[in-house]
């Protein structure tokens, strides 16, 4: 599994001739990160003087934020695998009628999760900008640069992911799934902008 690597072994596969990891796998650990950091900022709130009346809140973000990177690592051996799915699919036989069909129901579904598995991490990530937001507003200034950092590397998981998503709609011949997937898609990019913009104007540095 690429989660288990070590960074070192990680990276090198990433800058290699190999298919995998790729963005989608970049994309979800750049996530993880960004829920971490939300998670240590909290945990560098909680317990200290002076933040007392949000230290409750700050313990239960940094719950939901440490999960979330867990999430968010699994992704990265999801978004590897129905790639490859995918991959494999466009390799399948097509010499008659029943091999064709049989290909085009597999590259369907395989295109389908290929398209769905960054989706899905791009709309995990967009809410924690909540999280974020509540963090730097009430957490230890002494960490704002940390969920500052978080703010961004949650905006740049968010639109890498989705531009796995932009590279396999041409292939759906469906155009009120194209449709569909472009109008989620551009909801999510809009506001993981917006939300970047705005969180990132409280803090002071």
């Amino acid at each position: 599994m690429f989660k288990d690597m070590t960074l070192t072994d990680f990276v090198k596969d990433a800058s290699s001739s190999k298919s995998v990891p790729g963005g989608g796998s970049v994309a979800a650990l750049t996530a993880a990160n960004g829920a971490s950091l939300i998670a240590m900022l909290c945990n560098l709130t909680v317990g200290k003087k002076g933040y007392e009346q949000h230290w409750d809140k700050m313990k239960e973000i940094a719950e939901i934020c440490t999960k979330q990177a867990q999430d968010f690592l699994d992704f990265i051996d999801k978004d590897c695998k129905a790639f490859n799915e995918y991959m494999n699919a466009l390799k399948l036989p097509k010499d008659d009628k029943e091999q064709k069909m049989y290909r085009d129901l597999v590259v369907a579904s395989t295109l389908y999760d290929a398209t769905f598995v960054p989706l899905q991490l791009a709309k995990m990530a967009e809410k924690l900008f909540e999280h974020a937001d509540y963090a730097i507003t009430y957490g230890n200034k002494m960490a704002t640069s940390d969920g500052a950092i978080a703010v961004s590397l949650l905006k740049s998981a968010i639109i890498s992911a989705l531009y796995n998503v932009k590279i396999n709609l041409p292939s759906f011949t469906s155009d009120e799934i194209r449709q569909k997937i472009s109008s989620i898609m551009e909801k999510v990019e809009q506001n993981a902008i917006m939300q970047e913009k705005l969180i990132l104007e409280k803090v002071k540095l």
